[in-house]
């Protein structure tokens, strides 16, 4: 019988990948803040990651400053008196 290995850290990341950009699309549908920001974390293990790449890989490690600059200028501002 063949031994199968398989990659945990492959799939916990490919799972963060998926999560963020779900939570960057509904945070686009429901213009809240929350929803950027936690894109932007569950991205941030995996940009630092790649952010020892010594190629063009290196500029994934930039992706969670585009939610973060979502939530603060995408995100429609309460009127606080």
């Amino acid at each position: 019988m063949k031994k199968v290995n398989f990659f945990w850290a492959g799939l916990l990341f490919w799972l963060l990948i998926g999560v963020s950009i779900f939570f960057l699309i509904w945070g686009l549908i429901k213009k809240r803040a929350i929803h950027f920001v936690l894109s932007a974390l569950l991205f941030s293990p995996i940009a630092y990651y790649f952010s020892g790449a010594e190629n063009a890989f290196k500029l994934i490690m930039f992706y969670p400053i585009v939610p973060l600059l979502l939530a603060v200028f995408f995100v429609p501002k309460k009127n606080v008196k």
